[in-house]
């Protein structure tokens, strides 16, 4: 959408606009309310759209519109939002931010992360003090075994050639020379839980499963 079709974003809906000169009694029309409190979330952040008289709009301009009249407040990041209503979705703090599922909201900060589709309660004595920031990525770490050594590995799965470095450190199959190397195991996963690999195979880990490296002369 382009702002010359006079288009603005109410409560997820888009509605058309005689001009792009609007108030809050345009924006509370538009979602069917005869009085209430506007909240306006592009930006990156949430606020009182006020009653202050027409103001000009250049952009698509998105608002929540709510029933009641009384403003509630939170801190995110730092930054000061206003609401419309006692509590908030944490689904909606990332959809104001534009982030998805690969951060994490916390309440407070230290806390830990809130839950998908939990609420957060405005109403205390002081503003939330909301923290949104990137998840640290999910750390696989796998115990093993490799000819007979305990090995923890930081991945879900492992190739031919990893285990033939872990083994024989240094060795590459470019460098094996007149070496053949055979990589058999045993306590994998349940739908291959014994078997062997090839050169470029990969094979999902299950904590404990044992794993025999073996390089043999060709003849």
């Amino acid at each position: 959408m382009n702002h010359q079709d006079n288009t603005i974003i109410v409560d997820g809906l888009p509605v058309q606009i005689e001009s792009r000169s609007i108030d809050t009694v345009d924006v509370l029309a538009a979602a069917g309310l005869p009085s209430g409190t506007v909240i306006r979330i592009d930006g990156g952040h949430a606020a009182h759209f006020a009653p202050i008289g027409k103001v000009t709009l250049e952009e698509t301009p998105t608002f929540r519109t709510f029933r009641g009249t009384k403003l509630y407040h939170l801190r995110v990041n730092g930054v000061s939002w206003d609401w419309g209503g006692p509590a908030i979705i944490e689904e909606e703090i990332r959809s104001i931010l534009g982030v998805g599922e690969d951060h994490e909201v916390r309440s407070q900060p230290g806390q830990a992360p809130m839950r998908p589709g939990s609420v957060l309660d405005l109403t205390g004595p002081w503003p939330p003090q909301v923290e949104v920031e990137r998840a640290a990525p999910v750390t696989h770490m796998v115990p093993i075994n490799i000819n007979g050594r305990p090995v923890v590995l930081d991945r879900p799965e492992v190739t031919f050639e990893d285990l033939v470095g872990k083994a024989f450190p240094g060795t590459s199959l470019e460098s094996a020379g007149s070496r053949s190397l055979t990589v058999t195991y045993r306590r994998g996963p349940p739908e291959r839980p014994e078997g062997s690999l090839i050169a470029r195979e990969a094979i999902r880990l299950t904590g404990g499963e044992v794993f025999s490296v073996t390089a043999t002369d060709k003849s």
